[in-house]
């Protein structure tokens, strides 16, 4: 898997959108925009959300067949009692993080930060500011686990502590 990152900030900030033509990329398409041509900051949070799955999954937002990657994780992972959620996530996963000693709870907090994220109505999704407070939080487990924190040192690489 190739990682990409690219220029999420399709919507305005305020609270009327004045986009008349939205560009996106097949997968991380907000369905309100699909359905009604509705522009919202909280599409790109909806975005967000798909790129949580890709990092979880290792898979791209979109399939070959063209099915989105957030209908395979509604229909595998969020559907289902919470309680049954982390084993869910782990059948579900990138095996490649079960090898790297991922804990199963942490990344079954991040799954659960990205079905928030692609809450099909649009206000019911999280502020990126909760996003990023509930991903900190996570990260606390991730570190916790592995008896290591992580930093971002002054040149910007990131270092264990």
């Amino acid at each position: 898997m190739r990682a990409k990152i690219a220029n999420f900030g399709l919507a305005k900030t305020g609270h009327n959108a004045v986009t008349t033509h939205i560009v996106g990329t097949q997968g991380y398409i907000a369905p309100e925009y699909l359905a009604d041509g509705l522009v919202t900051t909280k599409m790109d949070v909806f975005a967000y959300g798909v790129v949580l799955l890709e990092l979880v999954s290792g898979r791209e937002a979109a399939g070959e067949d063209g099915e989105p990657l957030w209908a395979d994780a509604d229909d595998r992972v969020f559907r289902g009692r919470d309680d049954n959620l982390e084993a869910r996530v782990a059948a579900w996963m990138d095996p490649a993080l079960a090898e790297q000693t991922c804990p199963p709870g942490s990344v079954a907090s991040v799954v659960s930060v990205a079905r928030a994220c692609l809450h099909r109505d649009p206000s019911k999704r999280p502020s990126m500011v909760d996003v990023a407070y509930t991903l900190s939080k996570a990260d606390e487990h991730f570190a916790d686990y592995s008896g290591e924190s992580m930093s971002v040192d002054g040149s910007g690489e990131i270092a264990a502590r």
